[in-house]
């Protein structure tokens, strides 16, 4: 991070869970400290406005968005909007079952081929590959179509030109002109995306990026360059995962969760190439190389980035990850992340 003016620069630092609160020394050490935070605190739902604590760790100057409130409002202006969104969240539910289903089979295919040992190891990792490559598929196919329901959603009730939303939306964009930096903060996820998508705060965040910095059509979106951030930002917990490219879900430790991680829905896509976890050592078995590996290589060629409690990841001003950064390997082992080095330019080579 740029020590010199965190504003002329603005990057995302991605932060562990604030149980024992890191904020004061983060902000105070990337020149935030004191500034004026815009408060994205919608995952925290009827708790949004409990924000003295943050706002004290931040320095003392913050405004609250206010967006989950805002939502309310707006469900209770716009009937009809809000039984418009309520089906949509009803079908993508009832979508994320179905998903797991298929899922959770794989992944206990995957497991029952790895246990027979007896089994030529050569035949035993190509059957493991056809598995994956069914999860990877179901992974795709559902991240397509929970978009495309999104984007039917938008297309029919064209919330952007309905007045309790545009003036939301004008509300919001207001008192984003008036902050220097931005925290987002963990909390529900699904309703921390629901607000940000109803309030259009993706371009409120970072412009689209460079038109001279194309990416081939056929490239990956995880090698397409990021949009550029206009104001420094903050984020842990699902505010992290929402700033990322892809939001999984994982329970590794819970015994009314799915056994297997799942994709929820793609995120404001402000970074690239990182899938966030936060609190992972807590919540991801860490210590089975296989279940990591599995992870690992669905997520695959974006890295499973690890976010522990002292976790402190400045991202590169093209919203990539640094040197060092804890991920999981896809051999399920936890590594630090080495940049694939650039290719030496023509002169280096005759030099």
């Amino acid at each position: 991070m740029p020590a010199d003016d965190p504003l002329a620069d603005p990057r995302i630092t991605l932060l562990g869970p604030q149980r024992d609160p890191r904020v004061p020394q983060v902000a105070e050490r990337l020149g935030l400290r004191g500034r004026r935070f815009a408060l994205i605190t919608a995952g925290w739902r009827d708790r949004e406005r409990e924000d003295e604590l943050l706002t004290e760790l931040l320095g003392g100057d913050t405004l609250n968005l206010g967006l989950w409130g805002l939502m309310q409002q707006v469900w209770e202006l716009d009937p009809e909007l809000a039984e418009g969104d309520r089906r949509r969240r009803q079908l993508h539910a009832q979508m994320q079952e179905l998903y797991l289903i298929g899922l959770e089979k794989a992944a206990e295919a995957i497991r029952r081929i790895r246990d027979r040992t007896s089994l030529d190891e050569r035949a035993r990792a190509m059957a493991v590959e056809d598995v994956l490559d069914v999860m990877r598929g179901l992974d795709t196919r559902h991240l397509e179509r929970v978009a495309d329901l999104n984007h039917a959603f938008f297309a029919r009730y064209r919330p952007q030109h309905r007045d309790a939303v545009a003036e939301g939306r004008m509300r919001v964009g207001r008192m984003i002109a008036e902050c220097e930096a931005i925290a987002v903060t963990g909390g529900h996820v699904g309703v921390l995306m629901g607000a940000l998508h109803l309030f259009n705060l993706a371009p409120a965040l970072a412009a689209p990026a460079a038109p001279a910095a194309p990416a081939g059509p056929d490239a990956d979106a995880a090698e397409r360059p990021a949009p550029v951030l206009l104001r420094p930002v903050l984020a842990w917990g699902a505010g992290a995962m929402a700033l990322t490219e892809r939001v999984l879900l994982f329970y590794d430790h819970a015994v009314s969760s799915p056994p297997v991680s799942e994709l929820l829905m793609n995120g404001l896509g402000l970074t690239r190439g990182i899938v966030a976890l936060p609190s992972a050592t807590d919540r991801l078995d860490l210590r089975n190389p296989d279940r990591m590996s599995v992870l690992a290589l669905r997520t695959a060629p974006r890295l499973p980035v690890l976010l522990d409690a002292q976790a402190e990841i400045t991202l590169t001003v093209d919203g990539r990850l640094p040197a060092g950064t804890r991920i999981v390997g896809t051999d399920g082992l936890t590594t630090a992340y080495l940049p694939a080095e650039a290719p030496p330019s023509p002169e280096e080579v005759d030099a």
